[in-house]
């Protein structure tokens, strides 16, 4: 996966991140709950807001919602937030939703669905949408841990994947089925 600097398209070089200590209760219908401030603001100021909003509704949640193990990660991050082992690296991912990246400070755990995943001092954590999951087997949870290379362009779910779009809601369904943990596809319905 890939980062932006956040410097180098934020006017206001504000440090700002989609998760603080401070956070209620992930939301699982809140479309914006993974992505970062900065890069909701590039996205408002290009006028691409709804389209933004469009991507992660319709490629990035399923059926408008963030399923069980994506909210257990946002509550892992913000614990691991508050115990300072996790700090935010200044940078979001380039796929939509464009999630904040934190920089590990020391090495932790985040479990999530009774897996463990490691991560060490320096180390990239990141969450990482279902679609790219699919399309990249190999990673058997909702966040990327390691190093990331740079970018300067954002990149939308539905350009990444143009042809998911195709696919009808059944079709969908059988491709988050194929995910490693399984969690993925029991969606909460709240």
């Amino acid at each position: 996966m890939y980062d932006i600097l956040t410097s180098s398209v934020n006017d206001h070089h504000l440090s700002r991140a989609d998760t603080t200590t401070a956070d209620p209760e992930p939301q699982p219908d809140n479309p914006w709950l993974f992505t970062d401030p900065t890069a909701r603001a590039i996205y408002a100021r290009q006028a691409r807001l709804d389209q933004l909003r469009h991507d992660i509704l319709t490629f990035v949640m399923y059926d408008g919602q963030w399923s069980p193990d994506e909210l257990q990660l946002k509550r892992e991050i913000r614990q691991l937030l508050w115990a300072n082992v996790l700090q935010p690296k200044g940078t979001f991912g380039y796929l939509s939703p464009h999630p904040t990246v934190y920089r590990a400070a020391s090495e932790g755990i985040l479990e999530i669905a009774g897996h463990k995943f490691h991560f060490e001092a320096g180390q990239d954590v990141v969450f990482e949408p279902w679609l790219a999951r699919v399309c990249y087997p190999g990673l058997p949870g909702p966040a990327r841990i390691g190093r990331l290379r740079s970018v300067a362009d954002v990149c939308l779910c539905c350009d990444a994947f143009p042809r998911v779009g195709t696919l009808c809601e059944r079709a969908l369904a059988i491709l988050r089925q194929t995910l490693p943990n399984g969690v993925t596809r029991q969606i909460a319905r709240y």
